[in-house]
């Protein structure tokens, strides 16, 4: 007999990020949850509007549950982007784009 196992992993991210500094450099922190209905690990990376993602992260699941991700994206001057939270395996899921603005004052 052949078992299908069935994960349920989420990604999500926070509302609006946290956008500090004065341009040189601003720092855009997004904050998000992964979540997982077993233990064991998930990779995930970070997707942005100017590049594709490159780093993977893990997260080890001690038992199913959810846990903290961060993100700071550091900019050195005004721009509008989007982050997306991805997850690459244990299965392959995302968060929704979160959509950033960030306007310097002189």
């Amino acid at each position: 007999m052949l078992l299908t196992v069935v994960l349920a992993i989420k990604a999500a991210l926070g509302g609006q990020p946290e956008v500090t500094g004065n341009c040189h450099p601003a720092r855009v922190h997004f904050t998000g949850r992964i979540s997982s209905d077993s233990p064991g690990p998930v990779r995930y990376t970070w997707v942005r509007s100017d590049k594709p993602s490159s780093n993977t992260f893990t997260l080890q699941f001690a038992k199913a549950g959810s846990l903290p991700v961060t993100y700071d994206w550091l900019m050195q001057g005004p721009a509008d982007g989007w982050v997306v939270l991805q997850v690459v395996s244990p299965e392959k899921t995302r968060s929704e784009k979160v959509r950033f603005s960030v306007s310097c004052k002189k």
